[in-house]
């Protein structure tokens, strides 16, 4: 089995910020692309990839994303008010 590149797993980073999820797969050993092979999306959250995470992969290969153009998940954190937060069970 001369030439084959050792398998690792697919990092899961659907719901991550583009830019993070990329640096996560590039760490992985793995090469992050848009859809159909274009450059690796910038911006937006990623809804989609291919493979899936925890799938395994041989190490170079490719991983496609699909991004919502939007901004990123920490924008839309919301803090709930006071009297909200006062009925939250402590963790």
């Amino acid at each position: 089995m001369r030439g084959r590149r050792p398998v690792t797993e697919v990092p899961d980073v659907v719901g991550l910020g583009a830019e993070d999820a990329c640096e996560i797969i590039r760490r992985a050993g793995l090469e992050p692309f848009g859809p159909d092979g274009v450059a690796a999306p910038t911006s937006g959250i990623v809804t989609e990839q291919r493979p899936i995470g925890a799938a395994g992969a041989e190490e170079g290969a490719p991983v496609f994303l699909w991004t919502h153009p939007g901004r990123d998940g920490a924008d839309d954190l919301v803090s709930p008010m006071p009297r909200e937060a006062a009925d939250l069970d402590p963790v």
